[in-house]
């Protein structure tokens, strides 16, 4: 057998066969495309395991405390486009020379960057633009200076007197409260009458005395706590592609690409339900919505039954949503040190708490929830979850097939997800490692899952997706895949805008992005039966069929910038960009990477 690649001089070195690539954890890429590994730098992806935003010691920010700019630039004066006085282009100002923004229009054309080529996004999507001449891909056509005005197609904005109400504490949640109180109360009840029966045998009289006593508090217990399962909106997961929620990737540019490869279920990225009881506009703007996102959820994460029912009251009460999901799977360590994500998973109590809580507080949205097989590698708790949640009244449960201490550093678990879904009360949809078409149908005829939810492999290739519907394997072109990152860009112009500002945010998340569909190694370059690719398989250094299929594939940071400025143009001056998110989960390294990425 031929020797595994290694780093070694380029002069000595020989194409591994495929068959050695695929027993060091490689890609059995054919030997005329193998070119040697280029010498290691120091890097992030240095295999120790450090993911972003963790310090040594095991404690992390998780993205929720002072947020590191990973995509910054210098050069920006006062004369660029955030320091125009966005007034001032509508014709007055009413703070005058008092302003801290120039209100030099004619200053800010001269010094403006050069345009983007084509032709303004918001010329297609509403009537006119709403950036004016703070538009980045501006001509002579477009610069009527014009008030700016909501994107017709995204919904579930946050109304600025609900912001103000949320912020003084001003919101009603007086039905939430007192159902928090009802359930706690019964479940109260509930416990003290099991630990009657668990003690000295009781009569049969004051057993007929107690029960008639329960039947009496569930009905006194009234409306508030009364799930009314007929008149909630039912969802069916049943064999139906699930995108799941993906923190900083999964943002709705990225939802409506994957929208027209073929998902037919999207949910919002995952948002903290004290920031969103707060009435942070950061945290509002993840349960944002695009007309074509028909079957549409929101995540949110908490872990005690109070605020978890009042954030559920408070966005059926002001979005459009079909379903509400809460993260009890999410494994990085300031939230799980808060008693949320999967270290509920630890309290099997206060899940059931928090969705028999949350589950009444909802008229008619339905509840469902994603979580891990467990805490600790020691224990495997998910299964015995699995036949109450439906009393505790959950419509569907997602299960990701490892434990929080293993986060993606081992091969998810599908048999052991097979054996919850035997057991279950709802239908269940199993995450982990779906990467081939051909993996999504096992699970679904192997493993009984209703259907299975795509995480890492929709980010590396979203055409997965087509893939399924069609049951072929799609050897894509360079070509085909720069017009998708182009689809991405078209709709985050829209999202984000079309000035600098905006230019700048898809930039950031075009690169995000692209720091995962670097790890796609192109079906035609593989070797006659290995065609299979799995999803813990490193790529080995290769050049593509073209050189933008090369360009694609390399894991340079400096290289995807190059192709954002295809898209964008040139970044700005002493641009640096640096992934939030580690794309180097393989079965080879040790490190606990993108337990930031798929919260869950």
């Amino acid at each position: 057998m031929d020797a595994a690649p290694d780093d070694g001089d380029a002069e000595t070195w020989a194409p591994p066969s495929a068959s050695a690539l695929r027993a060091s954890g490689r890609v059995g890429v054919r030997r005329a495309f193998l070119r040697p590994p280029p010498r290691r730098m120091p890097s992030d992806d240095d295999g120790t395991g450090e993911r972003r935003g963790e310090r040594r010691g095991g404690k992390t920010n998780g993205g929720f405390g002072a947020r590191a700019k990973r995509a910054t630039g210098a050069g920006r004066g006062t004369g660029g486009a955030r320091g125009l006085c966005v007034a001032a282009t509508r014709g007055a100002c009413a703070r005058g020379d008092a302003c801290a923004f120039s209100h030099d229009v004619e200053g800010f054309l001269t010094r403006k960057p050069k345009d983007l080529p084509g032709v303004c996004t918001f010329a297609r999507a509403v009537d006119g633009c709403p950036y004016g001449v703070r538009w980045g891909a501006a001509t002579e056509e477009t610069v009527a200076l014009e008030p700016p005005r909501a994107i017709e197609k995204e919904i579930n904005f946050l109304d600025r007197d609900l912001m103000v109400k949320l912020r003084k504490k001003a919101y009603d949640f007086t039905r939430a409260d007192s159902i928090v109180k009802d359930v706690l109360g019964q479940m109260s009840a509930e416990t003290q009458a099991a630990a009657k029966d668990d003690g000295a045998a009781e009569s049969a009289p004051k057993r007929a005395k107690v029960a008639a006593a329960d039947d009496d508090d569930a009905t006194q217990a009234g409306a508030f706590t009364k799930v009314r399962e007929g008149e909630k909106k039912k969802i069916d997961f049943k064999d139906k592609l699930y995108l799941a929620p993906l923190t900083t990737v999964g943002n709705l540019p990225f939802r409506r690409v994957c929208k027209t490869l073929g998902a037919d279920i999207t949910c919002g990225e995952m948002a903290l339900v004290t920031n969103l009881l707060q009435g942070q506009p950061s945290e509002w703007a993840l349960l944002r919505r695009h007309k074509s996102e028909d079957i549409f959820g929101v995540q949110i994460c908490g872990g005690y039954p109070d605020t978890v029912t009042r954030c559920c009251q408070l966005l059926e009460e002001n979005i459009d949503v079909d379903f509400i999901d809460i993260n009890m799977g999410c494994p990085i360590d300031l939230v799980c040190q808060k008693g949320y994500g999967s270290m509920m998973l630890e309290k099997p109590k206060n899940i059931e708490k928090v969705l028999r809580a949350a589950s009444a507080a909802l008229t008619s949205t339905s509840l469902t929830f994603k979580t891990r097989i467990a805490y600790t590698d020691s224990s495997r708790v998910a299964h015995t979850l699995s036949p109450k949640v439906a009393g505790w009244g959950a419509a569907a449960m997602t299960l990701h097939g490892r434990t929080r201490a293993q986060r993606y550093r081992s091969v998810a678990d599908w048999e052991y997800i097979k054996l919850t879904k035997e057991v279950s009360s709802v239908p269940l949809i199993g995450n982990g490692d779906v990467y081939m078409q051909s993996d999504y149908y096992t699970h679904m005829a192997e493993h009984s899952v209703d259907t299975c939810m795509l995480a890492r492999g929709a980010l590396i290739k979203p055409w997965l997706f087509t893939e399924i519907k069609e049951r072929r394997d799609w050897d894509i072109s360079s070509s085909e895949r720069f017009d998708i990152l182009k689809s991405f860009v078209s709709h985050g112009l829209e999202h984000w805008g079309c000035d600098s500002r905006g230019v700048e945010n898809t930039r950031k998340y075009l690169l995000e992005w692209m720091s995962f569909t670097c790890r796609y190694t192109p079906l035609g370059i593989l070797e006659q039966g290995y065609e299979q690719v799995d999803m813990t398989q490193r790529p080995p250094h290769f050049v593509g069929r073209d050189d933008l299929e090369t360009l694609m594939a390399s894991t340079d940071a400096r290289d995807w910038v190059k192709i954002s400025t295809m898209l964008l143009g040139p970044p700005p001056e002493n641009f640096n960009f640096q992934p939030k998110h580690k794309s180097n989960a393989y079965a080879t390294e040790g490190g606990a990477a993108l337990g930031d990425m798929d919260q869950g």
